[in-house]
């Protein structure tokens, strides 16, 4: 006989009935291979007093075996492991100083093995992170306070069903009417589709533009989630030079006279990593070669609200005559990460291929959430979210970039930002971002190396520090930290 008293493992603590346990332990005895088909099973007498309990809470467990399919009772000789099952054989466990190396159980593709999952920001701890809201700041008490009031009411409770897989369409008015107050975009309910943040949208719009073999142009600096996910869809990038007055279109020109490209991706303000924004004059010659040429541009305006010094220029997709453009933005980028709220507009065509797409991946979004979100819309909550996160970011802002100008003057170069949430700062060549990076964690600080911004075509000692989600106490001792890590 087996060796019960060990292997039936008894939780009194458990919220578990112990009966279940029993009936679970012997359901993994089974599964293992431990116990084989028509394998008998110790009276109940024996098991209880192996295990010290009750007869009766045996007898349970074994009843519960037998309704659940795994054993069977053959009056007068007991309760056996159900016959009919098929024999399955035990796991191999791997022995030390030999080679364990197995097959994989079945085969896939897997496209992801050198990538790394992203930095959990939820973690406690002092960091500059490479330009993110303070969540703090969020008016998430009063987000949460309208979503609640929603979900009381009576009509509330349709929200629970299913809904447009384009979103809510309260929150869809609020953005159309968000879009024409403070971009000059004209994009009415039906032509926006609310999705997970703004990294949804572009891997919507990949899979709907992009063939294997398409190519796509890019900076030679950018949004590296942005070229991954084009990569994925298996699209080659062309890369085009970015410079202080953003992606030089004329060099995207002359790129255009010798092959065909399917789209171009494009962070006007604020480009992801070096936050310089693209000039008038290339915005404008930009539309006339996607007219001219037929193709689309992607344009991600994830942080058009935060400007500090000039009004912002107007987005692509707000002077763009032709329908070439289109538009992701995001309000997570804003309000709070987690929060995954983002939009996009486009040709209406496009965007219901997009929505039909959105279904097979994600049916629809958190409409409680959406039409919470479009309350404070309505309200203006999120306006004076804004303008109050504004001030208190081009503050931080002021006395990130002076103690920068001071305490770092023969290790740091950047460019005061005019926007945005980060300052990309490049270091001195004999800095090893690594180990810097390394050094200010021991000192209590998380702070990238500069890895992610990286790529066959750029390789600065360069990286994104953003100073809007620390207040000033901990800018001056983040920043006193980085000092002393380099």
């Amino acid at each position: 006989m087996l060796p019960y008293k060990s292997l039936i493992e008894i939780d009194r603590n458990s919220s578990v009935n112990i009966y279940i346990q029993v009936c679970n332990n012997f359901v993994s005895l089974i599964t293992n291979g431990t116990l084989q088909p028509s394998d008998v099973l110790p009276s109940s007498r024996i098991l209880a007093e192996l295990i010290g309990i009750n007869r009766n809470t045996v007898k349970l467990a074994y009843e519960e075996l037998i309704s659940q399919g795994w054993a069977e009772s053959v009056e007068r000789k007991g309760v056996f492991v159900l016959s009919k099952l098929p024999v399955i054989s035990k796991p191999n466990i791997p022995q030390a100083n030999k080679n364990n190396n197995q097959q994989e159980s079945f085969i896939w593709t897997n496209n992801f093995s050198h990538k790394t999952l992203s930095i959990n920001f939820q973690k406690n701890g002092l960091r500059i992170d490479d330009g993110f809201p303070d969540v703090r700041l969020a008016p998430v008490d009063q987000l949460m306070r309208e979503y609640r009031s929603l979900s009381r009411k009576f009509y509330g409770k349709n929200f629970l069903k299913y809904g447009s897989s384009k979103g809510s369409e309260h929150l869809r008015i609020s953005i159309s009417n968000y879009l024409a107050n403070t971009r000059g975009l004209v994009a009415s309910p039906e032509n926006i589709l609310i999705s997970k943040g703004s990294q949804m949208g572009i891997y919507l719009t990949a899979q709907l533009l992009l063939n294997p073999g398409d190519t796509v142009a890019v900076g030679t600096s950018n949004y590296g989630y942005a070229d991954d996910t084009f990569k994925h869809s298996g699209a080659k990038l062309i890369r085009i030079p970015v410079d202080q007055n953003g992606m030089d279109i004329n060099y995207l020109e002359n790129i255009l006279q010798k092959q065909t490209i399917k789209a171009l991706y494009i962070i006007p303000h604020h480009h992801f990593p070096t936050t310089v924004t693209l000039s008038m004059e290339r915005r404008l010659k930009l539309l006339n070669l996607a007219k001219n040429y037929r193709f689309a541009i992607i344009e991600d305006d994830y942080d058009f609200d935060f400007h500090y010094e000039n009004k912002p220029y107007l987005p692509l997709a707000s002077i763009d005559h032709n329908h070439n453009v289109i538009y992701i933005g995001s309000i997570s980028k804003t309000f709070a990460p987690a929060l995954r709220i983002g939009f996009m507009s486009g040709p209406p065509a496009f965007i219901t291929a997009a929505a039909s797409l959105r279904e097979l991946i994600d049916k629809q979004g958190d409409t409680l959430l959406e039409d919470a979100f479009s309350v404070l819309f309505n309200n203006g909550e999120m306006e004076r979210h804004f303008r109050k996160s504004l001030k208190i970011y081009k503050q931080r802002r002021n006395l990130f970039c002076d103690i920068l100008q001071t305490d770092f003057k023969d290790t740091i170069e950047f460019e005061i930002p005019e926007g945005g949430l980060a300052v990309w700062a490049t270091f001195d060549k004999k800095i090893d971002l690594l180990k810097m990076s390394q050094n200010a964690l021991k000192n209590g600080l998380h702070i990238d190396n500069g890895l992610f911004y990286k790529n066959e075509s750029f390789d600065q000692n360069s990286m994104r520090i953003g100073f809007a989600s620390i207040d000033e106490k901990e800018i001056i001792k983040a920043l006193e930290i980085l000092k002393n890590s380099l």
